[in-house]
């Protein structure tokens, strides 16, 4: 696995000079390829720099660098992270309620008023609710 983008980089590598990420060697680099733009280049050239190459361009042309076993690390931690919260969405049931238009209109206005989502407000109310009937059993 190879870094190609310093958005995705942990903070002590953003931090660091981009040698860190990139082999900048004095080689003649293969295919007349540029180096990518360092971390502090606009999102807006990096995302077109590595849109015009691909990985394969950039590692024969000696701009990527094995990954180390830390970086290695920090992406099994967010896989696994994101693996549990997309396995934990799967199994949450659902609840479709009906309402009046007028109705569905006054408790949107109102969530926005509190600018939170409607169904986040919904959830809150009748989690709120089921706490106070349990309180009350």
């Amino acid at each position: 696995m190879y870094l190609y983008s310093t958005q995705w980089m942990p903070e002590r590598i953003k931090k660091n000079d981009t040698t860190s990420v990139f082999n900048m060697s004095k080689n003649k680099q293969k295919n007349d390829i540029p180096p990518p733009p360092g971390p502090n280049a606009a999102w807006q050239d990096q995302a077109a720099y590595f849109e015009k190459y691909e990985m394969d361009q950039l590692k024969e042309a000696g701009h990527l660098e094995p990954l180390s076993e830390e970086d290695e690390k920090f992406i099994g931690r967010v896989k696994e992270e994101a693996g549990q919260r997309i396995s934990a969405r799967q199994t949450r049931a659902q609840l479709n309620l009906a309402l009046s238009q007028e109705q569905l209109n006054r408790f949107t206005r109102y969530a926005n008023k509190k600018h939170i989502p409607p169904s986040t407000l919904a959830k809150a109310w009748i989690l709120e609710r089921l706490d106070q009937e349990a309180k009350d059993l």
